[in-house]
């Protein structure tokens, strides 16, 4: 999972550092002469008209640059201030305006897209308890750290009691991070007489493994073994459920990314007589669709907490139905009748759609094992 988030904290930190070079704030610096240096044009504002270029010198004092930074991080936030509101709140409001050009006071939906899925997926391996790898590999951060406390305690730089606090302190920031918030949530409280009740038999089935009798696992790992490459690579799978799960899930944000032009398809079928609306518009639709229920979904795991997971998941259904509902009215214009008909018909298809990629998830997951 470490590879996607990384790939996609590039394309935010790329998409960020674009902000910064155009000057969000506007551009303060001395321009950089009375002809653009890109195409030769003659400048007439802070921007080539020819070919868009800032006229603006990139050559700055220092804290020219750092004020600059700052003002971008502050316009940058006071574009989060105005776009995540409106967006869970009211929907189709924040793409209804983006549509009609009200465009410079929100944030780009594709950047919105990404912000979003990352707090998502970042989220839920900790929520889940299953802690979350910045690197490939899980552990490297601290192990380095620990390295790092090895050589400075040989060369003497560390007392003993410092040494032993320092790796003590190191294996408990490690157990917190790979737990996640269920460290902080305290046990359910034990109810009595329960520990004298008689154990329970196990669920599992001693014919079976998994989804299938043991016998014919056993049959499959022999004809892996006498040279079937794909028996072999079955029997892998069933062998190592853990790194199914953990390959699954590094393929289901790829796969959500292209999802983003189905759904946007979809409305533009749903909507093919309405001429008014381009592809453009209908994929505006999707991200801030997606980006919402990303939204949302981030913040229901940690609700999950309070009310459990069952009125969660219910919540969530209601809000994505309402969501998509409100998208109908507000952005397209249809009346109430008609937008619960398209409603309706674009679960219908996409709960379809949404299971057979789940399903390519899993079967891409088990080849790169």
């Amino acid at each position: 999972m470490s590879d996607s988030f990384g790939e996609a904290a590039d394309t935010a930190m790329e998409h960020a550092g674009a902000d910064a070079a155009a000057g969000l704030g506007g551009a303060r610096g001395k321009p950089a002469g009375t002809h653009c240096l890109n195409c030769g044009a003659p400048l007439t504002g802070d921007f080539c008209h020819q070919c868009g270029q800032s006229a603006q010198s990139l050559r700055q004092p220092f804290w020219a640059l750092l004020a600059e930074s700052v003002e971008t991080l502050f316009s940058l936030d006071s574009r989060a201030a105005r776009t995540l509101p409106g967006l869970l709140l009211q929907p189709g409001k924040v793409t209804r305006a983006y549509l009609d050009g009200q465009r410079a006071r929100f944030i780009p939906p594709f950047r919105l897209y990404v912000l979003a899925s990352l707090v998502f997926f970042v989220l839920l391996p900790l929520v889940t308890g299953q802690g979350l790898s910045l690197v490939p590999g899980g552990n490297q951060n601290f192990d380095e750290a620990r390295t790092q406390i090895e050589s400075a305690y040989a060369a003497g730089e560390m007392t003993e009691e410092e040494y032993q606090a320092a790796l003590q302190g190191i294996s408990e920031a490690e157990n917190i991070w790979s737990s996640g918030p269920s460290i902080f949530i305290p046990d359910p409280p034990a109810v009595p007489g329960a520990e004298d009740a008689a154990p329970t038999e196990s669920a599992e089935d001693p014919e079976w493994a998994g989804f299938m009798p043991k016998d014919a696992l056993e049959a499959v790992r022999n004809a892996g073994a006498s040279g079937d490459e794909e028996a072999a690579r079955f029997a892998e799978v069933m062998d190592n459920p853990g790194r199914l799960e953990e390959q699954t899930r590094e393929w289901i944000p790829r796969l959500m990314f292209v999802m983003l032009p189905v759904y946007a398809l979809l409305l533009a079928l749903v909507y093919l007589w309405r001429r008014q609306f381009l592809f453009f518009d209908h994929l505006i639709v999707s991200l801030h669709f997606h980006s919402a229920l990303f939204l949302a979904m981030a913040l229901g795991m940690l609700a999950g907490y309070l009310v459990g997971p069952g009125w969660v998941t219910l919540a969530l259904l209601v809000y994505s139905n309402w969501y998509l509902y409100r998208l109908n009215r507000v952005v397209y214009g249809r009346g109430r009748f008609t937008s619960v008909l398209r409603v309706l018909t674009l679960d219908s298809i996409y709960f379809f759609i949404l299971m057979s990629t789940l399903l390519v998830a899993v079967i891409l997951g088990a080849l790169s094992i």
